[in-house]
């Protein structure tokens, strides 16, 4: 069963997610608020590190305190209300996705949360888009089952003559958060542009919005406090190697062409402890359901699956060339491209998490 987030309130009303791992002893790993303007009281602060002291786990708590050890570790794109729907969408070429959804037939609704969780078409959406990513389903803030614990969440689902091609999952507040964009294979081109398009529309004219958390993004500033070698290095490995299974500079394009007022710093905070590989691990295991290891091993062990088939069709298409007499690549017709060529552009693959 996977774990998901657990919610402590204080006594004043202030709620605190968070999830508890074992990760070199007993780690509680808690996400921060989504409203900058409301921060968590320190007495809430304090109760909550209270808490977790009594059952011995070590903290990575919500909120950031001058003197506690930080990293950087990405930034989220966040839509002032100032900005408005129709600007933070009014790209000309995000304009052109949209019409090019609805003149494909796509059409967006609002759903409830019992109707979409009901829904054997949105489960085979995800479905779909489970299959086609570089890791196995992660945890914690970046949770895809949230069709099994839909309350509190607002859905627009996509079709096209009838059938569902994706759908969008908001979470509302003071400040709105889009948790989701998923689409199928088959989705036509502007469909993810066209769910935030109406969700967006939805919202109260003085709302904030946004996309949620991109890892590592270039439009986080360095931190202030100059990390260990050891965790710098980690993170360099992490930004060089990890878009094999992560696509984090296409996610940061696809949130960055609707334009958003402006990028929040997002920090990984300690408890008093130095930000080590400890505290890595600990968020690993978070995110991970609580199994780095095995989590890391089935991701590299796929990725191996899928090079060693990549590599055999390669082989095979280059023998039935050298039979056939034809050059790889050849279309029959010079200046067009092979048959099975995608130019319907590249949005349906960036149609990554939002959180």
């Amino acid at each position: 069963m996977r774990r998901r987030l657990r919610t402590w309130t204080s006594p004043a009303g202030e709620s605190v997610r968070y999830v508890d791992v074992w990760a070199v002893g007993r780690a509680r790993v808690a996400a921060g608020t989504t409203d900058e303007s409301r921060p968590l009281s320190s007495k809430t602060n304090a109760g909550f590190e209270a808490i977790s002291s009594d059952i011995g786990a070590r903290k990575i708590p919500s909120t950031v305190g001058s003197a506690r050890p930080r990293v950087v570790i990405g930034a989220e794109p966040v839509w002032d209300p100032s900005q408005g729907a129709a600007a933070s969408l009014g790209k000309r070429s995000v304009r052109a996705q949209i019409a090019r959804a609805r003149a494909k037939g796509v059409t967006v609704e609002e759903w409830t949360p019992a109707e979409a969780a009901r829904s054997d078409d949105v489960r085979h959406v995800l479905a779909d888009w489970l299959s086609r990513r570089g890791l196995p389903p992660l945890s914690f803030l970046a949770d895809p089952f949230v069709l099994d614990a839909p309350a509190g969440r607002r859905f627009w689902i996509a079709s096209v003559q009838g059938r569902t091609v994706g759908y969008l999952v908001l979470i509302p507040g003071d400040e709105a958060f889009v948790e989701w964009i998923i689409q199928h294979r088959d989705a036509p081109n502007g469909t993810a542009s066209l769910l935030l398009d109406m969700a967006v529309k939805s919202l109260d004219e003085d709302t904030p919005f946004s996309l949620g958390m991109v890892p590592l993004s270039v439009y986080a500033p360095a931190s202030t406090e100059a990390p260990s070698r050891s965790v710098r290095a980690q993170l360099a490995w992490v930004r060089a190697h990890a878009s094999r299974f992560y696509n984090v500079e296409g996610l940061e394009r696809f949130k960055a062409k609707y334009l958003p007022s402006r990028w929040r710093t997002l920090w990984l905070v300690t408890d008093g402890a130095p930000v080590s590989l400890v505290t890595f691990y600990a968020v690993a295991a978070a995110f991970s359901d609580n199994r780095p290891i095995s989590f890391v091993g089935k991701a590299l062990w796929d990725a191996l699956a899928e090079e060693s088939h990549a590599m055999w069709t390669s082989a095979a298409s280059r023998l039935s060339w050298l039979r056939s007499g034809k050059s790889p690549g050849s279309s029959g017709r010079p200046g067009q491209p092979a048959e099975g060529a995608d130019l319907r552009g590249t949005e349906r693959s960036h149609s990554s998490p939002t959180g």
